[in-house]
């Protein structure tokens, strides 16, 4: 088999997904390194939509396979974990604490999808749940006191504040508490729009 058909059939149509929320969310990395947040915020947001939409293509067509998990928990690392410390690190605890607690965000991100991608979902069957707090949760709360920071930049308490929730969710991702899976995407919606809205509100 050709190396092009190889990858075009390992990838597949939720693969070429995931992918474009890789792009979506390297697109965001940049652009809150460069200082454009409102538009960073939002190219974030498409990327968490996007990551839903994957799964969603799979089931849909039938096309779930060990590649596809591996592509998705690869790519969660740097729409969410990276793109969380990025954050942190640039405009809600700018120095060295931040990058500090940037770090600890990135790592035990990796730890909680390494044993997700070996261990599964904790399968009581109807019901699917994970093991700890999911990666996304992390990048939303990030994006909360991204917001809260602009809105109040002389509120010297909020970076610790976002400090102390980002370090208690790190910590929970590694735990052993069930998230359970939802299919009910118009949940995360009803999160998303709101933090759309607050990012062309009042980012600069």
């Amino acid at each position: 088999m050709p190396r092009s058909s190889y990858w075009l059939k390992a990838i597949g149509p939720a693969g070429a997904v995931s992918l474009a929320s890789l792009l979506a969310a390297w697109v965001a990395i940049g652009l809150a390194v460069s200082g454009s947040l409102r538009v960073s915020v939002l190219f974030a947001l498409g990327a968490f939509l996007l990551d839903m939409l994957d799964g969603f293509v799979a089931r849909r067509l039938g096309v779930s396979s060990e590649f596809g998990r591996q592509l998705d928990s690869f790519i969660d690392v740097i729409n969410y974990s990276l793109y969380a410390a990025v954050l942190v690190g640039f405009h809600i605890i700018p120095g060295v604490a931040g990058w500090a607690l940037g770090f600890v965000i990135v790592a035990t991100g990796i730890l909680r999808l390494i044993r997700f991608n070996i261990e599964g979902f904790t399968d009581d069957e109807p019901i699917k749940y994970y093991r700890g707090i999911v990666v996304c949760h992390l990048s939303l709360c990030a994006i909360v006191f991204l917001i809260l920071t602009e809105l109040w930049p002389d509120a010297g308490w909020l970076p610790w504040v976002a400090a102390a929730a980002l370090i208690v969710l790190s910590i929970l991702q590694l735990s052993l508490i069930r998230i359970r899976k939802t299919g009910r995407q118009i949940w995360w919606a009803a999160l998303v729009v709101p933090l759309a809205v607050g990012s062309l509100l009042w980012l600069t």
